[in-house]
């Protein structure tokens, strides 16, 4: 039987590229989204998680507004008995992964992680294994690593000012193809438009160069 996954972020941006990522593991079946821990347990109650539909996995992020995903944990639990709990986090701290394993999450994902990794996750952890770095992972994984070389020829013109029509003819792919592309990397490095994108790669290393800023360089079109 298919799994049900929730993903709970409070960036809607970030579960889109999530949702993107998740969708396509063989085991994943119905996907259920939310802003905040509140929104997510309200689920159970107002039947938003399917028809009793019972939920099999949380993908929770650790910054969240009003409750954290560390502090979520328990009510979770509560609100999703048979869940297993994966916390998705910016860094991956060796305080913030213990802490997590203290509170009783079942894995810690960085944000960074390449989407073979969180496929791999998943399965696991629907697998009654738990999912954890390593101790001597590193804080930050490079977010390199986590972009696909498409991914990467997407943002160096994304990163020149070029618009999402230009990239496509540039790259011989579909509009739409390159709209994915450009939500997975701002879900990647953690941003919300071009100009952040930009900055971000340029600080990463991931383009060295001054880019022009064109016009339609705020556009996402």
């Amino acid at each position: 039987m298919a799994a049900h996954l929730l993903l709970i972020d409070d960036h809607t941006l970030f579960r889109t590229g999530l949702r993107l990522i998740v969708q396509e593991h063989p085991d994943v079946g119905t996907i259920s989204e939310a802003g905040s821990i509140a929104q997510a347990c309200g689920l159970k109650s107002m039947g938003g998680t399917g028809d009793g539909e019972e939920v099999d996995l949380v993908l929770l992020d650790i910054l969240m507004p009003g409750m954290s995903g560390l502090d979520g944990v328990r009510p979770l639990r509560e609100a999703f008995p048979r869940a297993r709990i994966v916390l998705v986090s910016a860094s991956v701290g060796p305080d913030a992964v213990r802490e997590a394993r203290a509170r009783g999450a079942d894995g810690f994902l960085p944000k960074s992680a390449s989407g073979d990794d969180i496929l791999e996750a998943i399965g696991l952890v629907l697998s009654g294994q738990s999912c954890f770095p390593a101790a001597n992972a590193s804080a930050h994984s490079p977010a390199k690593a986590a972009l696909t070389s498409r991914q990467l020829d997407v943002l160096r013109l994304l990163c020149t000012g070029k618009p999402n029509k230009v990239i496509a003819r540039d790259l011989g792919l579909s509009e739409n193809t390159v709209r994915v592309h450009v939500t997975a990397i701002f879900a990647q490095l953690g941003v919300d438009s071009r100009s952040a994108a930009l900055l971000c790669a340029q600080r990463l290393g991931l383009v060295d160069w001054p880019s022009p800023v064109d016009p339609e360089f705020m556009s996402p079109q």
